[in-house]
C-alpha cells in the first residue's frame, strides 16, 4: 500500500467519523424532507462498481470501499434539532438565520431561511406545518419573521 492511498483511506475515515459524530450529536425534533437524499448512495454505488469491475483490484481498493459505505448512508438527515437547522450533516445555528419564512406548496411545507450564504430551503411533510410554526415561534435566537 502506498502513501497516496494510506493518505487516502484517513482523509475517508476522518470524514466518516466527523458525519457519523454530527448525526448523532444532533437528534431530529422534527424530520425534513431532503430532495438529493438519493444521490450520494447512488455515487457510492457506481464507485464500488467501477472500483470492483476494474481489472486492477486491489487490498486499499477493498479498504476505501470499506471506508465510503457510511458516507451513503450517513448524512442525508435533514430537519429541526435544538441548536438550529441540520441539512446534510450541516448545522446552521439559529443565530446566524437572518430571515425565515414558511409557505405550503402541494404536499409540502416549505421552510425559506436566509443566511449570510444565501438563501435555502427545507422541506416537510404537510402533516407538521403545525409543529414547524409552533416550534419556530418558541425560538428566541431567530431575529425577523415573515409569514
Amino acid at each position: 500500500m502506498d502513501i497516496s492511498s494510506i493518505v487516502i483511506a484517513i482523509f475517508i475515515l476522518i470524514v466518516d467519523i466527523v458525519v457519523i459524530t454530527i448525526d448523532l450529536k444532533h437528534k431530529l425534533i422534527i424530520v425534513g424532507k431532503n430532495k438529493y437524499r438519493i444521490i450520494m448512495p447512488i455515487t457510492v454505488i457506481i464507485f464500488i462498481i467501477i472500483t470492483a469491475l476494474s481489472k486492477e483490484f486491489k487490498i486499499q481498493d477493498i479498504i476505501v470501499l470499506i471506508e465510503i459505505l457510511p458516507l451513503a448512508f450517513v448524512g442525508n438527515k435533514c430537519g429541526i434539532t435544538e441548536k438550529g437547522l441540520l441539512t446534510n450533516s450541516y448545522i446552521i445555528k439559529w443565530g446566524k438565520i437572518e430571515s425565515y419564512s414558511l409557505k405550503e406548496q402541494e404536499d409540502k411545507y416549505i421552510l425559506c431561511y436566509k443566511t449570510n450564504v444565501g438563501t435555502k430551503k427545507l422541506c416537510f411533510k404537510n402533516e407538521d406545518k403545525d409543529a414547524v410554526k409552533k416550534y419556530l415561534l418558541g425560538i428566541k435566537e431567530l431575529r425577523y419573521s415573515r409569514k
